[in-house]
C-alpha cells in the first residue's frame, strides 16, 4: 500500500480492525483502524483494499458491511470485535462496536442488526470446505 506521502507502507491485513473511506488525513483515500489503537492513511481506495483483504483470508470471511453514522461505508473486522453495544454516545449511531485495541465505533445499524450479520458470517464461515 501507499502512504499519503508516497512512501510504500507494508500493514499486516490480520492487524486490521476497520477499513473506512477517510476525511481526516490529507491525501489518504483511505482510512486502517489497526489492532494497537492507531490509525493508518493510505493512497489506495477502499475497493482495492477490501480485495485484498478478501484474499488474504482465502474465504474466510470475517468481514462485515456497515454504515458510519455520516452514511460512508465501513468494513468492520468480526474478530476483533469485543463488545457491541445498543446504547451509544455517539451522534447519529443506532450501535456502538468496542475493538480489541479500546477504540469505539458507531454505526446506524442496530445492534441486532450487527448481530444477525455477524450469525450469518458465523453460518457462512461454518459451510466452508
Amino acid at each position: 500500500m501507499t502512504e499519503p506521502g508516497g512512501k510504500p507502507v507494508y500493514i499486516n491485513i490480520a492487524l486490521l480492525t476497520f477499513v473506512k473511506p477517510d476525511a481526516h488525513i490529507a491525501g489518504a483515500s483511505v482510512e486502517l483502524g489497526l489492532t494497537s489503537g492507531r490509525v493508518q492513511g493510505v493512497r489506495e481506495n477502499i475497493d482495492e483494499i477490501i480485495r485484498l483483504v478478501k484474499a488474504s483470508h482465502r474465504g474466510e470471511l470475517t468481514w462485515i458491511k456497515l454504515t458510519e453514522p455520516n452514511g460512508k461505508p465501513i468494513y468492520i473486522n468480526v474478530s476483533q470485535v469485543t463488545a457491541v453495544r445498543s446504547e451509544s454516545q455517539i451522534p447519529g449511531a443506532h450501535a456502538e462496536l468496542g475493538f480489541a485495541s479500546g477504540k469505539l465505533q458507531g454505526v446506524r445499524e442496530t445492534s441486532d442488526e450487527v448481530m444477525q450479520l455477524v450469525a450469518n458470517l458465523a453460518g457462512q464461515t461454518a459451510n466452508l470446505p
